[in-house]
């Protein structure tokens, strides 16, 4: 699967129903994530505690959760389950005892797609209350297939299905401390509109589920930032600050500058550093005669690494790889 020419969507929908053939369970979420800031963005679920997502997503980002995302993500085993971490007593997790178990929801394994280039996402499955819990077999195996998943999530993020002729503008809106919505503005809800999934979060009365985890996390760190792409592919950067002695938090929505897409592209192409070295030349204008010079390296050098950011990238020029890099 992970070789297969579909969609990151229909990919994770079929390892799904393998998972569930082999591992059993019912319920699932997988988000795909930030790799910079290991923040949860868009993401496909089955699941059915939807109207208490912000809650959920609070008291895991708040920090001293269990199984949190984030912290699955940058562990060395890359997954876990909470009745390994609770020790069998999963009401120690406020996560679990406030929103999962009113819902039925028993143990939980978080599994983080992760490769050499970053954390792309992750398989977040579900048991029943009346279930056994996930044991250490099935968590390896997960673990697995979750490691050969995140070249295909990875590459998910190349994907400009149809880039706006102009930016955005930028949209700003406040959260009290309940994560009510106090303050918006027209360009805050036209980002949210362009956001995968948006008409079902609308229905809940909620914001796209990437805002929560960010808005908890500036609380703590007085700033959080999230990089997201809407559902026509645009990049949208969504920033959070703390409001000073007001425990509100403003949130900002605005498309990404090339500076700040720039890395997470030249991950999701894995592009090795000197071929970021030479991309990097290419975007300020130097021609072949010149990288060579900067960087110390034979005009020869220079072809045979740009022929490779082209076959990696999928453009056949210069100019098509400005564009690449230069997309809003």
């Amino acid at each position: 699967m992970s070789e297969s020419q579909l969609d990151s969507d229909a990919v994770r929908h079929e390892a799904i129903l393998e998972l569930q053939r082999t591992i059993g369970f019912d319920r699932w979420c997988w988000p795909l994530a930030d790799p910079e800031t290991a923040v949860p963005l868009s993401g496909l679920a089955e699941h059915d505690y939807g109207p208490n997502l912000p809650r959920a997503l609070e008291l895991e980002f708040a920090g001293g959760d269990f199984v949190a995302k984030h912290v699955v993500a940058r562990d060395k085993r890359a997954v876990a389950s909470l009745s390994a971490e609770t020790g069998g007593d999963l009401p120690r997790s406020r996560r679990w005892d406030e929103v999962l178990r009113p819902v039925g929801i028993g143990d939980i394994a978080v599994a983080a797609c992760r490769d050499e280039l970053g954390c792309w996402g992750w398989i977040e499955a579900y048991r029943d209350t009346t279930d056994r819990a996930f044991e250490e077999e099935e968590l390896e195996l997960l673990a697995d297939v979750a490691r050969q998943m995140a070249p295909v999530l990875r590459r998910s993020r190349t994907q400009v299905r149809n880039p706006a002729k102009e930016a955005a503008a930028t949209g700003v809106l406040v959260l009290d401390g309940h994560l009510r919505v106090t303050t918006s503005t027209e360009a805050a809800c036209s980002w949210i509109a362009a956001l995968p999934a948006a008409p079902l979060f609308t229905a809940w009365a909620m914001l796209p589920p990437v805002v929560y985890p960010v808005v908890t996390m500036a609380r703590t760190t007085g700033h959080a930032h999230a990089l997201e792409q809407t559902a026509d592919g645009r990049w949208l950067m969504i920033e959070a600050s703390a409001v000073a002695d007001a425990g509100d938090v403003a949130v900002t929505f605005r498309g990404a500058t090339p500076a700040e897409t720039f890395v997470v592209l030249c991950r999701a192409y894995a592009l090795t550093r000197r071929e970021r070295d030479i991309v990097r030349t290419v975007i300020v204008g130097l021609d072949t005669r010149a990288i060579a010079e900067r960087l110390f390296i034979s005009r020869h050098t220079v072809q045979d690494h740009l022929k490779s950011i082209f076959d990696k990238t999928g453009v056949r020029s210069r100019r098509e790889l400005l564009a690449t890099f230069n997309s809003i």
